[in-house]
């Protein structure tokens, strides 16, 4: 059955596209898979080997920080009340362009996980750009597979950088 398929399908891109076509095809994805692979890698070694424990602990002081905000005196004002509109817009405009790339990355590690590529790696990183409720608890799901813990910590040792703690 799969060898009747497969030879429908090599039969029809054959009828449709030259073979030169086909050929260049194959050489721009390969060389695509490379760079992204690249860059992903680049990525991964730039973490702190502590982001998936501090996304932990994050929370658990966030909520130790708006006790003791509530408990200081009215002079401290938070990072944010001292923005202008202009570095506002900037860091709204980042945000934005994170949530974006974010998304672009979380579909196209949804589509590589049927095709060739990195699409678990490329989904967690994906993920991590994007703020949305349960973020952490999905990428503890994704980093709780250990080809995923393998790869990743795979990629930092061929970096000479600390594994990533978990």
């Amino acid at each position: 059955m799969f060898k009747d398929y497969y030879n429908q399908v090599v039969s029809y891109l054959m009828a449709t596209f030259d073979a030169n076509f086909i050929l260049l095809t194959l050489f721009l994805t390969t060389a695509a898979a490379i760079v992204y692979f690249i860059i992903i890698s680049y990525v991964i070694t730039q973490m702190d080997s502590r982001y998936f424990v501090r996304n932990n602990l994050s929370h658990e002081n966030l909520s130790h920080k708006n006790i003791a905000h509530k408990n200081s005196s009215a002079e401290n004002t938070s990072e944010t009340s001292r923005l202008t509109p202009e570095n506002r817009s900037v860091s709204l405009m980042i945000n934005i362009v994170k949530i974006m790339v974010g998304l672009f990355l979380l579909i196209c590690g949804l589509v590589m996980l049927v095709l060739p590529g990195q699409g678990l790696l490329t989904m967690l990183m994906g993920l991590s750009l994007m703020p949305f409720p349960g973020k952490n608890k999905l990428e503890k799901t994704i980093v709780a597979r250990k080809s995923v813990r393998y790869s990743l910590n795979w990629i930092r040792m061929k970096a000479n950088k600390k594994p990533f703690i978990f």
